[in-house]
């Protein structure tokens, strides 16, 4: 049965905090709710008008709090620990298939034997002497010597010494290959990948200075970055709207090919099926993996990226990522978990302190003297809220508690399934010594308890008596989790790659989602079923390019998802209602535009001639004729228009045959130089232009994240760095 407007946008709310499989967050939420009733989540829970009481609200009324604290306390850490036998088996198997020359496959197996060994000192003696790792690596390292990839040897070689010096017998031998891999990497250090760097990762080349003409691979955005938005061009402004909120729109004219922001994420997470394949801190593929000191879960592609990840969110995500997993929960509240581990309690309490500094000066007061009016009022709350932001928000950024939450629409039954998610994330923090003081939580049950007398909920009752409620440090970073799971369900992006085809460049590639991230710039961008931009990623960072011309003020819009070309009116509107909670108004909406099979060039408008006129006009019958416009009341000849509309034909054609033989950057001209040409004259919709616009995307994306999988036989080893 088809589900209502309100059932699919409660299902697809739902979704964004876990996931529809059965799991024990799913199991805990029903349970929770059966307890708590109906009748108290609408009224009493409903009730509470702001995250802090809805947080403190679970732990207040007594069966709620018995059930939440007594499922709870059994939580337990969970991850996947070093295993220095299965290293040294991955090991053994990896001299095997060096021996019968399968090198890829020998990689694979050493680098998993990397990933499973325990540091020196910490693995039974009798399993190699307690040298798994250094092992590991040595082995690794040679192979990679043989394959010439010196610098990746060398880092390897380098890692064995990270912590403690090995045996005499293999220090001396370490030495020599050491000294052997930097003369070639000093010899050839023109030629070789270097040290740690990646094959597949890409520097940012530098930009050509004329603007006119747009790079493939720009290193920063069309014409310089914007001061007051990080990581955005100066082409672009926010403005405040009364329907459609802040929206980016054009501060100046905008050409296809523009590179309207590359921003790196405030918060980003991997996802689990990629945990083999890409590094968990900057997803870049993995090639020459290195394994965190105490779980097998996660691989980095290089000390710099797992030193980082340590220092901050993996340290207390470490033995609790598998719990993570399994627990049924979303992406975007792994996001949401991400967003307090990468801060740290102390910068918590900080963001914590600002945005109840924020919330208090936004609200009403008195007047600060008889007779003051509405609009000194407002400046001085203004004047408030910038000093109390300044101090803190020139420390930590605080964009992301800018981004719209839809608080006002939430039902008490979504606050509450966020508020339990909420309640589960700080459980885990509390597992992994997140705070410096803990509440009590040994959730021990006394023998009188234990009677058959008692009812399950008495006894769970009894439990969490001895289980404290969260402290007030453990509240408010629970608030923080609360916010969290509301803003970055409007706001998230996914991150992906594109997979290439076997055999074209483009034939066949398709882009493959590995992670989600919240990017606060680019989050300002509002949604058309027409883009006027085009996103695709570097790493972890996002960048936004123009895919068409727009003038002074008009909206700079990215796609949600739903595309007119692809899906229909009212699959769009059903999906943007459902997923973002708005009905979209764009003029494709508007004007019902058709998907591609039925679109034709036929559709298409031409501009007035007029300067001022912003009548459009059908496709004359007879070119030749003038016509009398019935904007400026003018006779206006379209020959012209005409003519240039077959000349923007033209270059698409050119750009796709120049696409066609994987020549990318003359595509690219072509593309620009036709879309330019086109919105000077003319209007969507427009079969060809659309069909330009798209392949443009897809060219630009050839300077991102990029991989081309290799050909599988049977005999090959499975593509991963499973562990």
């Amino acid at each position: 049965m088809e589900l209502s407007e309100e059932g699919y946008r409660r299902v697809c709310s739902l979704e964004t905090v876990r996931s529809g499989k059965k799991g024990f967050f799913v199991e805990f939420g029903e349970r929770v709710r059966r307890v708590a009733g109906g009748d108290w989540i609408a009224n009493a829970f409903g009730g509470a008008g702001d995250d802090e009481s809805r947080i403190r609200a679970i732990y207040a009324e007594g069966r709620v709090r018995a059930e939440v604290l007594g499922t709870l306390s059994r939580t337990k850490t969970l991850y996947r620990a070093k295993d220095a036998i299965a290293s040294r088996a991955r090991r053994l198997e990896g001299f095997a298939a060096v021996a019968a020359a399968e090198r890829e496959k020998a990689l694979l197996l050493f680098s998993q034997a990397v990933l499973r060994a325990p540091a020196p000192g910490i693995c039974e003696s009798t399993v190699d002497r307690g040298l798994a790792l250094p092992l590991a690596l040595l082995a690794r390292a040679e192979l990679f010597a043989t394959l010439g990839e010196h610098g990746l040897a060398f880092e390897d070689l380098n890692l064995i010494e990270e912590k403690e010096l090995p045996p005499d017998r293999l220090r001396t031998e370490l030495a020599r290959k050491r000294d052997e891999c930097e003369r070639i990497l000093r010899a050839n250090e023109n030629s070789l990948v270097p040290g740690g760097a990646l094959l597949d990762r890409k520097p940012l080349p530098a930009s050509r200075p004329s603007r006119p003409s747009r790079p493939s691979r720009p290193s920063r955005p069309s014409g310089g970055e914007n001061p007051r938005l990080p990581g955005a061009s100066s082409l672009i402004d926010i403005e405040e709207t009364a329907t459609a909120g802040h929206r980016a729109i054009a501060a100046e004219e905008i050409v296809p090919g523009d590179t309207l922001a590359i921003e790196p994420p405030i918060a980003a997470c991997l996802l689990p099926e990629y945990f083999g394949t890409h590094c968990h801190h900057c997803f870049s593929r993995l090639r020459a993996p290195v394994g965190c000191p105490d779980c097998t879960t996660v691989a980095f592609c290089a000390r710099t990226c797992r030193d980082v990840a340590l220092a901050s969110y993996h340290r207390y995500e470490c033995k609790i990522l598998a719990l993570l997993i399994g627990s049924g929960m979303s992406a975007l509240s792994t996001l949401a978990l991400r967003m307090v581990t990468a801060n740290g309690p102390s910068a918590c309490a900080e963001i914590y302190r600002a945005i109840a500094s924020r919330e208090d000066t936004a609200k009403p007061s008195d007047d600060p003297s008889p007779g003051t009016s509405r609009s000194a009022k407002r400046r001085l709350r203004k004047k408030k809220l910038r000093d109390s932001r300044y101090s803190t928000e020139k420390r930590l950024d605080l964009r992301a508690y800018d981004l719209v939450a839809h608080a006002d629409r939430r039902t008490p039954q979504d606050f509450f399934e966020r508020s339990l998610m909420a309640a589960f994330l700080l459980k885990c923090l509390q597992r992994v010594d997140f705070f410096a003081k803990v509440s009590r939580d040994d959730g021990k049950v006394t023998n009188d308890h234990r009677s058959s007398r008692f009812t399950p909920i008495e006894r769970i009752a009894a439990r969490s008596f001895l289980s404290e409620s969260p402290n007030e440090q453990e509240i408010q970073v629970a608030v923080l989790l609360l916010k969290h799971l509301q803003l970055l369900q409007f706001n998230a992006h996914e991150v992906f790659e594109t997979r290439l085809g076997p055999e074209h460049r483009f034939r066949g590639s398709r882009p493959v989602y590995i992670g989600v991230a919240v990017y606060p710039t680019v989050a300002r961008f509002n949604h058309d079923c027409y883009p006027a931009v085009t996103r695709y990623f570097l790493g972890r960072s996002i960048v936004i390019r123009a895919i068409r011309k727009l003038r002074i003020g008009e909206p700079v819009a990215e796609n949600y998802g739903p595309i007119f070309t692809k899906r229909s009116l009212n699959e769009r509107r059903k999906t943007l209602a459902g997923r973002y909670w708005f009905r979209c108004e764009c003029t494709a909406c508007r004007e019902d535009w058709p998907g591609f099979e039925t679109l034709t060039n036929d559709r298409v408008r031409f501009r007035c001639p007029t300067e001022g006129c912003e009548k459009l006009h059908r496709r004359p019958r007879d070119a030749n004729r003038a016509l009398e416009c019935s904007g400026c009341r003018r006779k206006i000849d379209l020959r012209g228009s005409v003519e240039a509309l077959a000349a923007c034909e033209e270059f698409y054609a050119r750009g796709f045959a120049a696409m066609d033989q994987e020549r990318v950057e003359t595509a690219l001209e072509l593309f620009f130089e036709g879309a330019n040409a086109f919105h000077r004259v003319a209007v969507p919709p427009h079969r060809d232009t659309h069909l330009a616009e798209i392949a443009a995307s897809a060219c630009m994306a050839d300077a991102g994240n990029l991989w081309r999988p290799p050909p599988i036989s049977n005999s090959d080893p499975k593509l991963t760095f499973d562990r």
